[in-house]
């Protein structure tokens, strides 16, 4: 202390005053600074056609008020000249203070990365604009890490290098994640689902993708239970994606009572063709398949086929078309004089050349002599 008091004694007290105002100035100025840094900003992007949103301003504004500070205080600290090695480790430390505040703009502006990406969702997936934004952000994080270290003169390639047998330990434990990190850029690359799809992937899950992660997928499924399924597991497996359908198929088999005539079972057919042409539900050939055609003789019934796809895809539009046909075709069949069929079975049994009963044969009775 005794040396700082004597290098203040022998400095000009103008400057020193001086250099003690800038971070009182700069302490008044950060809020003004940083919201006009972010005004900036904000016309910046409304140029480009992005909306910044409140998310961006809450983490950029704080940041860039401890930035506004920290700058006044290393250049207080510049000018009063402080001994060594008090002047290193303060400096050292404002700087590394600096860092952290750049480095926490940046990793807002990954935010910002977001808001932008959104502006070209209809050709980017939004799982792949959240997976680019947080290896963004991870980037961002390493390397200002990374920089705190270079101030302090510390190299972290050697460092790195000689971890040795420690680093490839941490690599072997770590190697689910990297496949599961992997596996995360290989569905995002290949689009094969997007949040809000309805997927099912054989012997895993099925249900509605809620959000994708680096390392893992949350889907919740149709009884509302959030699953969170590893990437691996997705990438690995057949996938069927059921939100792109173009169309939604309806495959019945009419079971009919082998009672019906042939005229019957053509009036029911031709009936339940025009009603599928005139019903704004289906899918017109040759967008579609369309087919109402006896199929096959059953064990108790004569089977109808009736193929055809429904317009939406959307599966509470798609029930309503398959309760709207279900309905015409009830009607159509008990109005053509036709009955529905269920699972039946008849025992036939063939009767004998001598089919009267069985004679009881008792003991036969002690016959009597008339004679004495």
């Amino acid at each position: 202390m005794a040396e700082i008091s004597q290098a203040w004694n022998s400095s000009d007290w103008l400057l020193i005053l001086f250099a003690l105002a800038i971070p009182v100035i700069a302490w008044f100025v950060r809020t003004p600074l940083a919201n006009l840094t972010l005004k900036l900003f904000t016309v910046i992007a409304e140029k480009i056609g992005v909306t910044v949103s409140e998310q961006i301003k809450t983490k950029l504004v704080p940041a860039s008020r401890l930035l506004v500070v920290t700058i006044g205080l290393l250049m207080a600290h510049r000018i009063i000249r402080m001994p060594d090695p008090y002047f290193g480790i303060v400096q050292n430390t404002l700087i590394s203070v600096c860092v952290v505040a750049i480095f926490a703009i940046i990793h807002g502006m990954c935010a910002y990365l977001r808001d932008l990406l959104e502006a070209t969702r209809k050709t980017r997936p939004p799982g792949q604009i959240t997976l680019v934004i947080r290896v963004a952000q991870f980037i961002v994080v390493i390397v200002g890490f990374a920089v705190v270290l270079k101030v302090w003169g510390i190299d972290i390639g050697p460092a790195l290098a000689g971890m040795g047998l420690a680093g490839a330990a941490v690599a072997l434990a770590a190697q689910d994640y990297l496949k599961n990190l992997i596996a995360g850029f290989n569905n995002a690359a290949e689009h094969r689902f997007l949040e809000g799809d309805w997927i099912r992937v054989e012997g895993v899950i099925e249900g509605t993708v809620e959000s994708v992660d680096l390392r893992s997928t949350l889907i919740r499924r149709f009884d509302l239970a959030p699953v969170t399924v590893p990437n691996s597991e997705l990438a690995n497996a057949p996938l069927a994606n059921f939100s792109r359908c173009r169309y939604r198929r309806i495959y019945w088999k009419i079971a009919l009572k082998y009672s019906c005539t042939i005229d019957t079972l053509r009036e029911i057919r031709e009936r339940i063709e025009k009603h599928i042409d005139d019903s704004d539900h289906f899918v017109a050939p040759p967008l579609a398949a369309r087919y109402v055609r006896i199929d096959s003789f059953n064990d108790s019934s004569i089977d109808m086929l009736v193929l055809c796809f429904t317009k939406s895809n959307v599966w509470a539009d798609y029930l309503n078309a398959k309760e709207d046909l279900a309905f015409a075709i009830k009607s159509i069949v008990s109005e053509a004089g036709g009955a529905f069929a269920y699972p039946s079975r008849s025992i036939y049994v063939e009767a004998s050349p001598n089919a009267n009963p069985d004679q009881f044969i008792g003991d036969e009775p002690q016959l009597q002599s008339a004679q004495e």
